[in-house]
């Protein structure tokens, strides 16, 4: 079966489009016991996923490039979307987690994408794309399932989804509904499991077809997360005895129109997308204030040695508006082009306190970062050669207006000015692309390409403590990249494999800084020089015999610091290493065989998937020390098994095991144990499905 994808704004083969991509299909989704799109995203080569406690929500690495924090270090270097509807955050990395039931299909795009997707496609994009409203088919499906975590306790989930044709062929709606409570395994002094996780989310979407060359698609989606405290600790224990709960929300509305003309489509789509992440974090679990602070900077503020630090809590509130205008032609001959132009209105405000203000953290804390952006981009390809070769050309204008407002949860000391800042940032990103399409099963191609991210300016904090520090400029990748796909053998092994050379310049990067009277370390963010190195990507899935596949992905790349960081004259990062979260090698391999159970038409499915990835850094600035220090995680290495039996039709039910080799691994360290991201242990469920057509 061919697989399709929308990657380049139109449909087509994936084989056809010249970019590295991966598709994981909804309706394996919906068969598995992947949780979210985070965990379907760990199985995909060149792809990290690490959440972590500030924020709980999910922070991407692709080929290595991923943000420096996951708060207030900069947007995201990833794209990400959920239909139409563009997540990113303004100053922020973390990506709200979407439910995986009744999705279309999953799309990942390796390497930089800015021509099309514009400024948050430094080195990728995400595209979670649901199943729009079927216009002549009822549907009804559900799954439900149950499941246990080894050192937690029970969890369970639901889902179902509705298709109503309401005028047949005219206007049809569609309804998914959620509910997920998964068990903690995290024990502390203040009780026992609690990292457990709350979800609910619902999806409507509406899909209209007033003329047969009209569609006008209406969708709105909300989904609820509550946590008891981050997952995170050290052998599945947190010394903290302070409540971390995180609370996050999500919904989007969105509006796509498209209009069909002889040899163009006309598509608007415009979103809404508002997003909450209100959340606690024990930094210092264990210690007092008396063990930092000394008695008579203590009474200043009317506090005790003994008493517990505070956790950190953080009010991160998120609002974009976003409408993009394409115009793509139809793929009737040798020409083909595209056009658009986008614009974007987003706001974050954010308030953190840790103890008394002037305490921990001088003066206001509370800022809005306000982004509006345009962009006018387009591209255009020509075949030749008896369309067998095509050159394809594009490019992307981007301007950003951003502007940062200081707040406060409190009073402000008289004559104290409030901060306000503007700064405007632009590019300008090139994609040249040259596909050889030696025959239907084969496809090669050579390609240049950039991508983008915009700067943004200091938080308040530095800007009153240390304003010697600018704004963070924007970052650009450059992109060298060799590809061939296809299949072989009437289609019994298929393939995508690339090799490319990155050169990552003016990475947005943190740092630390110490500021009185704590001498406690602030993060700042910087522009460092540059990265670079070359990589690899390749998947390959062979069908071995009657019912039986096996697949096999490997990802490598050798991204590098290419000169030192220093802070505050401190070597935070040597020439030659490795950034953040950044692990060299990715790779996995499933096998999967189906299996008749008799003449009676029910049927057996058998699937193992494994998954690796390499170590990872994690650094930080020794105060005491005044020297940086890398902290380097585990390789994790899981495995996922499930039986599945089939019905003749409409019943499905599969026990399965993830983490079956029970991995403890921690992926990244941070400074204090309690402060490791916790691998989640082995789970053991079973899931029951229904669905009628």
């Amino acid at each position: 079966m061919e697989v399709v994808v929308t990657a380049q704004k139109r449909e087509q083969r994936a084989q056809d489009v010249p970019i590295s991509l991966s598709v994981i299909g909804g309706a394996e989704l919906d068969r598995s016991s992947l949780q979210s799109v985070s965990d379907a995203l760990g199985l995909i080569p060149g792809v990290a996923v690490n959440v972590l406690g500030q924020g709980g929500e999910t922070s991407l690495t692709v080929r290595g490039v991923t943000a420096s924090g996951p708060l207030f270090a900069g947007p995201s270097p990833i794209g990400y979307y959920l239909d139409s509807v563009p997540f990113g955050l303004v100053h922020s990395a973390i990506e709200p987690d979407a439910n995986t039931y009744d999705l279309k299909q999953l799309e990942v795009l390796r390497g930089p994408q800015g021509t099309l997707y514009g400024a948050s496609a430094l080195n990728g994009v995400v595209r979670v794309l649901t199943n729009d409203a079927d216009l002549n088919n009822f549907e009804l499906k559900a799954r439900a399932g149950l499941s246990t975590t080894e050192h937690g306790g029970g969890s369970y989930r639901g889902d179902s989804a509705v298709n109503i044709p309401i005028v047949d062929g005219r206007l049809a709606a569609r309804l998914v509904v959620g509910r997920e409570s998964d068990s903690g395994w995290i024990n502390a002094p203040i009780g026992t499991h609690i990292n457990s996780i709350d979800t609910d989310s619902v999806r409507l979407k509406i899909a209209a077809l007033p003329t047969d060359d009209l569609s006008i698609k209406l969708s709105s989606s909300y989904q609820g997360t509550k946590i008891g405290a981050p997952s995170s600790g050290d052998n599945d224990y947190s010394h903290t005895a302070q409540q971390q709960p995180i609370n996050t929300h999500f919904n989007t509305q969105s509006l796509v129109v498209d209009y069909q003309l002889p040899s163009v489509t006309i598509s608007n789509s415009t979103a809404y997308f508002q997003y909450l992440n209100d959340g606690s974090l024990d930094i210092l679990p264990g210690l007092t204030l008396g063990d930092i602070f000394p008695p008579s900077t203590l009474s200043t503020y009317g506090l005790t040695p003994g008493a517990a630090i505070p956790p950190l809590t953080t009010r991160l509130t998120s609002r974009i508006f976003s409408d993009e205008l394409n115009l793509t032609s139809k793929l009737t001959g040798p020409w083909r082009w595209s056009a658009g132009l986008f614009y974007r209105d987003a706001t974050d405000s954010n308030f953190q306190t840790l103890g008394p203000v002037g305490l921990f953290i001088p003066g206001n804390v509370g800022e809005k970062d306000t982004s509006k952006s345009v962009a006018l981009f387009g591209e255009v390809g020509r075949r030749f050669a008896d369309n067998k070769w095509e050159i394809a050309v594009g490019a992307r204008y981007f301007r950003d207006d951003l502007s940062l407002d200081e707040t406060s949860l409190f009073a402000a000391p008289a004559g104290t000015p409030l901060l306000h800042v503007k700064d405007r940032f632009t590019a300008t990103t090139p994609r040249v692309v040259l596909s050889w399409f030696a025959s239907r099963n084969l496809t090669m191609y050579a390609s240049y390409s950039e991508g983008f991210r915009s700067g943004f300016p200091q938080q308040s904090i530095v800007l009153e403590v240390a304003p010697s520090y600018g704004p963070v400029d924007p970052d650009k990748l450059h992109n060298y990249e060799i590809g061939a796909k296809g299949s072989a053998f009437d289609g019994k092994l298929v393939f995508d494999s690339s090799v490319y050379y990155m050169k990552w310049d003016k990475i947005q990067e943190t740092l630390g800084i110490a500021v009185p009277p704590s001498n406690a370390y602030i993060v700042v963010n910087v522009n460092g020089k540059s990265a670079s190195g070359m990589g690899v990507d390749l998947a390959a899935t062979a069908h071995l015999a009657e019912g039986l596949t096996f697949g096999i992905n490997f990802s490598y790349n050798n991204l590098k610091e290419d000169a030192a960081v220093l802070s505050q004259g401190s070597i935070l990062f040597q020439k030659g290493s490795r950034i953040d979260a950044s692990p060299a090698y990715t790779g996995g391999a499933n096998l999967q065989y189906n299996f008749p159970l008799g003449q009676s038409g029910w049927s057996g499915q058998l699937q193992a998937i494994g998954r690796y990835t390499s170590s990872q850094n994690q650094s930080h600035v020794d105060a005491s020390a005044q020297q940086g220090v890398s902290l380097v995680g585990d390789a994790i290495t899981t495995g996922r098994v499930s039986l599945a039996l089939l019905a003749p039709s409409h019943w499905r039910a599969t026990l399965y095991c993830d983490n079956v080799n029970n991995n403890r691994g921690v992926p990244l360290r941070g400074t204090t144990p309690e402060l490791n991201p916790s691998t989640r242990p082995r789970t053991s469920g079973v899931q029951l499905e229904y669905s009628f057509k």
